[in-house]
């Protein structure tokens, strides 16, 4: 994908009407976004509407009560992304637990349109791992473990893609383990092994590349492959490759006082631009191409 004007994005959302920013999932959740100013940037907001009551204590007296809102209003659990100015990476902080992940803001911006194209999101992986992945003298398996999203599978035509595919669409409520593997005796021969171990490793560079296409509501929980890389002193090594393990992270926890004057999206938008700028060479390293 292109470089996204994202500014100009969340601008356009500005004037859209609530209805236009609210999305349904096929599990009856309602997410709603909303594009905020704060630093003289755009960022979004993408909040799951709460379905209960919460309740609330009066610390003197012990009573316990339910918290009503007046007009139309609601419960909301809310997201807080920022979009990077290089290489559409986006960083998020969750207000809590129940707040939208990923996989949901994921599926909210491209249901809502954000941009004409549709957005698939997922780590942004080291630099480290690409290059022996790219680099290694034989790609010997690959494994992944998904659960099926019909809605969100890419099309036909890469290999390992084309399983997951066929895999998602006939075990549609299942957790779906695909593992591909070149025989280290038999076959072929040695001739036929290598010709497995270049088909292999052309596979996993297009898995990892798409990897976003196969997060679903539960998301992918495992993408790894086992390899032969070269080491400096002109040997050779195999080692097992974590793709979701080895990937830039950065969490922060973020405490907002009672005497806070700034909205809780400040807090958090604030929080995500220093973990970006702390984290910026691996983060231009890892999609630097």
């Amino acid at each position: 994908m292109e470089l996204v004007n994202w500014q100009q994005a969340l601008d356009g959302m500005l004037r859209r009407t609530a209805a236009y920013r609210t999305f349904i999932s096929p599990d009856g959740d309602t997410y709603i976004g909303e594009s905020v100013a704060y630093f003289n940037q755009m960022h979004l907001i993408v909040g799951r509407i709460g379905a209960g009551n919460m309740q609330t204590v009066d610390l003197d007296h012990g009573h316990i009560e339910e918290l009503r809102l007046e007009g139309n209003r609601g419960f909301i659990d809310t997201s807080t992304v920022c979009f990077l100015d290089y290489a559409n990476i986006i960083g998020v902080m969750h207000g809590n637990q129940s707040a939208p992940r990923a996989s949901a803001i994921q599926r909210w911006m491209n249901a809502c349109g954000i941009i004409t194209e549709d957005v698939a999101l997922w780590p942004v992986i080291s630099k480290s791992v690409w290059e022996k992945l790219e680099n290694a003298s034989a790609v010997h398996n690959v494994e992944f473990s998904f659960r099926p999203n019909p809605a969100w599978m890419p099309q036909d035509g890469v290999s390992l893609f084309g399983f997951s595919r066929d895999a998602g669409e006939r075990y549609a409520d299942h957790r779906v383990t695909i593992k591909v593997e070149v025989p280290k005796r038999g076959g072929g021969g040695p001739t036929s092994r290598a010709r497995g171990h270049r088909r292999l490793q052309d596979d996993a560079v297009s898995l990892v590349s798409g990897l976003g296409y196969l997060v679903g509501p539960s998301g992918i929980d495992r993408a790894r492959a086992l390899v032969t890389s070269p080491t400096p002193d002109g040997h050779f090594k195999e080692e097992a490759l974590d793709f979701l393990k080895h990937h830039v992270t950065a969490k922060k926890r973020v405490a907002v006082l009672e005497d806070e004057s700034r909205p809780r999206h400040a807090v958090a938008v604030q929080a995500i631009m220093e973990a970006a700028q702390e984290h910026e060479a691996d983060l231009k390293a890892a999609v630097s191409g």
